[in-house]
């Protein structure tokens, strides 16, 4: 079905395209991590954050290399037939990337500001990008399956209980869920790290984040097994003023959660940065990565 840009309510958009050993420890892990995992679900208030930093997100955020999508592309043998639909798409890049090596896209997000920006950036590039306004728990029964299933960055405010059965439901047979992200290496190669990172603690609203083992445990005791993971490492050139930005592109430090304090943090930002780019733009190493999920 061919549909215009505009974004659809998903209630409208009906018609779109060794189980664990130790079953009782599983069990055990799984409710463990479900109560940790239900306190980062969150309403509309918190997702909210995110529409102060639509417009810097894909240009600050961490990025996904052409490259990475190659990688992909190669290792999933996606041969320009498969439907893959992005779950907390944001400005859309996952979908965006992948879709010159797909049959169709799908994005699907609860962020109206973050829509925007995918609508844009899908019309820049001449890309048909259909979007769906909503959570991923509230899509409609009849919207069929999906060959491949992208979620980067989202997975932490997905609430697990409800989204696990719908991931079921739209997975096609043989079909491959990725938990997709990029960040910086954390060692030599990109000295500024800890210094940057203390002042994001400093100024976040989450003073712990708890997102490893949120990503770590999501699918365990569930119909998905974990299977390969894709990485790609990369470089681009950074400035402090860029990794300011980045900052402001994060739901903890967004301009709505830093409110007067953004210029302060900025200047903690710089000050903290300072030492490490006296002689201008550095050259930061990031890796992206995609960790694949099958059924069982």
């Amino acid at each position: 079905m061919r549909l215009n840009g505009d974004d659809l309510p998903i209630e409208t958009a009906a018609k779109l395209r060794k189980r664990d050993r130790n079953r009782t420890t599983a069990a055990l892990k799984a409710a463990s991590f479900a109560m940790r995992a239900g306190r980062w679900h969150s309403g509309g208030n918190e997702m909210g954050r995110f529409a102060t930093t639509a417009e810097t997100y894909r240009r600050f955020r961490e990025p996904y290399p052409a490259g990475f999508f190659a990688l992909i592309a190669g290792r999933l043998a996606l041969d320009g037939h498969q439907a893959l639909i992005d779950l907390g798409t944001g400005p859309g890049v996952l979908a965006l990337g992948l879709h010159p090596y797909v049959g169709s896209i799908l994005g699907v997000d609860p962020e109206p500001n973050m829509l925007a920006a995918a609508r844009n950036d899908a019309a820049a590039a001449g890309i048909e990008l259909p979007l769906m306004a909503g959570r991923t728990e509230d899509l409609p029964a009849d919207i069929g399956t999906f060959d491949v299933i992208t979620i980067g960055r989202a997975l932490h405010w997905m609430d697990r209980a409800a989204t696990l059965p719908v991931l079921e439901r739209i997975l096609a047979p043989g079909g491959a869920i990725l938990i997709c992200g990029t960040s910086p290496v954390k060692d030599a190669r990109n000295p500024w790290f800890e210094a940057f990172e203390s002042v994001n603690l400093a100024y976040s609203a989450r003073k712990t984040t708890g997102w490893r083992e949120i990503y770590e445990n999501w699918f365990t005791d569930t119909p998905f097994v974990e299977g390969e993971t894709i990485e790609h490492e990369f470089t681009q050139m950074i400035t402090p003023e860029a990794l300011f930005e980045r900052l402001l592109t994060r739901s903890s430090t967004s301009p709505a959660v830093l409110g007067d304090r953004t210029e302060s943090c900025r200047e903690d930002v710089m000050a903290a940065l300072a030492p490490f780019f006296r002689d201008g733009p550095r050259t930061e190493t990031l890796k992206a990565k995609a960790t694949v999920y099958r059924r069982r």
